[in-house]
């Protein structure tokens, strides 16, 4: 079973054997970027424990399950780094009994900044089954295994969506849960194309041929960034800025989807919201 925690960017899954709470997005020293821009903040890291602490011990999950972008320096560690990576995890590692990580874009040369124990699964994604439903779980930048297609559903991060309101010259921007389906079609003859294989006049058909199974209709799942500080990409206008695979390729129905704030106030479809 899976729920949202109320006022928060984070979800608890509930399967026969375990509990697990699962995020997105941390970008732990973020604030050294936003120095180099001559804005000087003190690092944030110590709030973002303390919100995730709290959840352990409201919900006393089993393990946590970071989808990717634990740091944010991209291809090398940055300096602030080195210092708040391994305090922040030395500080959680003892409060569940595991913790995974799925790699995101950020996150180059994070596992010499993790203490021992914690695994790392690569960035196209792992899965959960809870007995009734299978649960794949990304980042967002890289397309997932094969055999993620087949799931019921698909969580991932990446994007740091946000709804943005404009009235009388004001403007305020929420971050938002974004709960969607994709095109098969599109999906299929994306991924066949990504992947260097023959599409024949049904790519659907030619997605079975390929691999065996075909591809399912899950439920998707974008999660809102956990680091609060990050900001976000304004998915109710035009041309918005959209990243990854699976929604640079447009295979998500986004117009269809349905948008929800952080405190579960369902705000409609999309197509309706866009300014």
């Amino acid at each position: 079973m899976l729920k949202i925690v109320p006022d928060e960017p984070a979800l608890i899954l509930e399967t026969p054997s375990d509990k697990t709470l699962i995020i997105s997005d941390l970008h732990l020293g973020f604030e050294k970027a936003l120095s180099s821009k001559g804005i000087n903040i003190p690092s944030q890291t110590q709030k973002i424990l303390d919100k995730l602490k709290s959840i352990i011990e409201k919900f006393s999950p089993d393990r946590i399950i970071i989808l990717g972008d634990v740091k944010h320096g991209t291809l090398k560690i940055v300096p602030q780094e080195w210092f708040d990576v391994p305090r922040f995890f030395y500080k959680i590692k003892d409060l569940v009994k595991s913790v995974e990580i799925i790699r995101g874009n950020h996150d180059g040369g994070l596992k010499a900044l993790l203490p021992r124990g914690i695994k790392i699964h690569p960035s196209r994604g792992t899965s959960i089954s809870d007995g009734k439903e299978t649960y794949a779980l990304m980042h967002g930048h890289a397309w997932p295994y094969p055999n993620l297609f087949n799931c019921d559903v698909l969580i991932m991060g990446h994007n740091h969506l946000i709804i943005e309101f404009r009235e009388h010259g004001f403007r305020m921007v929420e971050p938002v849960w974004v709960m969607a389906r994709w095109d098969r079609e599109k999906v299929a003859k994306s991924f066949l194309k990504y992947s260097g294989l023959k599409i024949n006049d049904d790519p659907i058909a030619s997605f079975k041929d390929a691999f065996g199974f075909s591809i399912g209709n899950p439920k998707i799942i974008i999660m809102p960034n956990f680091n609060p500080l990050l900001g976000g990409n304004a998915i109710n206008v035009n041309d918005a800025t959209l990243l990854g695979p699976l929604l640079c390729s447009r295979c998500i129905k986004l117009d269809e989807s349905k948008i929800y704030l952080l405190d579960g106030s369902y705000l409609g479809h999309l197509s309706n919201l866009i300014s």
